[in-house]
């Protein structure tokens, strides 16, 4: 890597129980389901960068237990408002969700967060710690994922962006001018961490 490039690795919380339920989780503070495991990362961290909720404060001490955890309200998955907690079986009938899920960059959950605060408060906070060349390791929300790769890699839109669990998603730039002028990023990989017992 090089004196001015610019390394970030976004990794998505582990698993919670609403996750496993297929719930919109977005700010209630719910613990992963697996507190202790075998875990083996593709990369190391001194420190890690993500959201002040459980979940990723958890996965971040599982991934990476001798690192300093920084965590950020602005990190925060978005606020689902009325539809938290709840799935698409409970909502599928319900009229402002047909329309928050047929266009969410124009429908807001009923007492929720619009997606443009949402993306306002997630790319500035990730511009205030991202700040300089050098390797970043976030651990985040699968929205704040799919929301900075369709703004950093900017091959698909946010709609058509799916992020897994256990996955590390790397984006690569060559210097930090051009993340900062707002380029899109050199290369995307992606690899897996692998956990033993395959829980």
């Amino acid at each position: 890597m090089g004196n001015c490039a610019v390394v970030v690795h976004l990794i998505r919380h582990e698993k919670t129980k609403a996750n496993v339920e297929g719930k919109y989780l977005g700010w209630t503070d719910e613990s992963i389901v697996y507190q202790k495991a075998d875990c083996l990362v593709p990369i190391r961290a001194k420190d890690v960068y993500g959201s002040d909720l459980k979940r990723c404060r958890e996965t971040a001490r599982l991934y990476f237990p001798d690192a300093r955890y920084h965590p950020f309200f602005g990190l925060r998955e978005l606020n689902f408002g009325d539809f938290e907690m709840k799935t698409y079986e409970d909502l599928k009938e319900n009229a402002r969700y047909r329309r928050w899920i047929d266009d969410p960059g124009k429908a807001t959950p009923p007492n929720g967060e619009s997606f443009a605060e949402f993306e306002k408060r997630v790319l500035d906070c990730f511009r205030q710690i991202v700040a300089g060349s050098g390797e970043y390791v976030f651990v985040v929300h699968g929205g704040v994922i799919r929301l900075l790769l369709a703004a950093l890699y900017q091959k698909q839109s946010f709609r058509e962006l799916m992020v897994e669990h256990r996955k590390v998603y790397t984006l690569h730039w060559d210097d930090f001018r051009s993340m900062k002028g707002g380029e899109a990023c050199n290369r995307l990989s992606v690899a897996p961490i692998t956990v033993n017992g395959n829980l």
